[in-house]
């Protein structure tokens, strides 16, 4: 339309012109021949031979894309990329219309919010219905506008429709109309892991079990998919709990796909940082290297967080033994062999070093040792609680102490 009002081209009149060709294709009429008519239904224009052959879900999501493409206003068209994305998405998972969100959510109102995610992300918590079954879910809105809301919301869209495991979070659908981009998820009832571990009303077993799922999440990502998945944004609060207190991850907005699971990993290079967890490893915060041994670090302060709780950072100090630190709600919960197994891989996972961090795979098996070693010396204790008479100062890789 500009390029005969102001003789202005751009990308987006090859957008119009698809447009154009979109209603072609579903009338079988040129678009200029009744653009000069009076408004009306689409529906009506539709060629005879086909009407009686679309789903209504196809052709919602057809007009969709031909209204946006034939905009006047040349900033609200979609980019191509976005047009052939948004079929693509349509065939992996569920497409929910926005007024079914804003029915599920009261319109977006603020008592059904339940958190924030980085970039202005609001989380709500939503009923919709979905297979005939009504479900609560978890609704991600990517409210900020521009480039980076769209390659965090095709981002994680992608990676999810990829994912089956357990202990990853599972997506149900999406939504994609005009400038509002939301992901559907199922809902985690009992929140995320950073705010049991703020409350402390977490037994040592159940925190062992809950780091256990978490990585296993983070196992199959580095090698359970076909590429290589990082997830470059772990933290307690990406681990959410189910109705039963098993963990999944989730957050996979800022993750990263790398080589195939199978062949030699090769790091990424990033031009930036783009994290909300203050857990990033130096390499990734200091040139933009990514390897899957940046989780390990990320997974071993998680681990820190476990053992000593959310506030541990004020309470640490250079020299200090660890043991003197650990959540009092917990301390005498945790038998000695079980202790030295989760002191040896917190030291190993915030190794500077990345080469000198174990696989998530080994970090898995060892937690699974040390879960076994608490349930054996649960079962011969007879005078409930531990002591732990060690005094662990753990040592840097550049040699200066460190309580962890």
């Amino acid at each position: 339309m500009e390029q005969f009002v102001n003789l202005t081209i751009t990308d987006k009149t090859d957008v119009y012109s698809f447009g154009m060709v979109l209603f072609e294709v579903v009338s079988g009429k040129k678009y200029m021949s009744l653009i000069t008519e009076e408004e009306f239904p689409i529906e009506e224009k539709v060629d005879p031979k086909i009407k009686g052959k679309i789903a209504p879900e196809s052709w919602q999501v057809f007009i969709d894309i031909m209204q946006e493409c034939l905009k006047y206003e040349v900033d609200e068209r979609p980019t191509m990329g976005e047009v052939e994305y948004t079929t693509i998405i349509e065939e992996l998972c569920h497409r929910f219309s926005l007024a079914d969100i804003r029915k599920s959510t009261d319109n977006f109102d603020h008592k059904r919010l339940i958190g924030y995610g980085g970039f202005d992300i609001g989380v709500y918590k939503g009923c919709l219905q979905h297979d005939g079954s009504d479900y609560t879910v978890t609704i991600k809105r990517f409210k900020a506008d521009g480039p980076q809301r769209w390659n965090l919301f095709k981002n994680e869209i992608e990676l999810l429709c990829q994912l089956r495991d357990p202990n990853c979070i599972t997506l149900i659908g999406f939504c994609s109309h005009k400038k509002e981009k939301i992901l559907v998820y199922e809902y985690m009832s009992n929140g995320s892991l950073h705010r049991h571990l703020q409350h402390g009303d977490l037994s040592w077993k159940k925190r062992l079990e809950i780091c256990i799922g978490a990585a296993r999440g983070l196992h199959y990502l580095h090698s359970g998919a076909k590429r290589t998945i990082i997830h470059c944004d772990f933290s307690s609060k990406s681990i959410l709990l189910n109705d039963d207190m098993e963990p999944k991850l989730a957050d996979f907005s800022f993750c990263r796909q790398g080589a195939p699971s199978l062949s030699k990993p090769k790091p990424i290079k990033v031009d930036c940082v783009t994290s909300t967890s203050c857990f990033i490893a130096q390499e990734y915060s200091r040139d933009g290297t990514i390897t899957d041994k940046c989780d390990v670090y990320s997974f071993g302060w998680v681990l820190k967080e476990v053992v000593f709780g959310t506030g541990y950072l004020i309470e640490e100090v250079p020299g200090r033994p660890v043991e003197d630190i650990i959540d009092k709600n917990i301390k005498r919960n945790i038998a000695p062999e079980c202790w030295r197994v989760i002191v040896d891989i917190i030291q190993r996972c915030v190794q500077y070093n990345p080469h000198e961090r174990p696989t998530m795979g080994e970090v898995e098996l060892e937690l699974e040792h040390a879960l076994s070693l608490q349930e054996r010396a649960d079962i011969a204790n007879t005078n409930g609680d531990y002591t732990l008479f060690s005094k662990t100062i753990i040592k840097t890789c550049n040699g200066e102490e460190d309580s962890v």
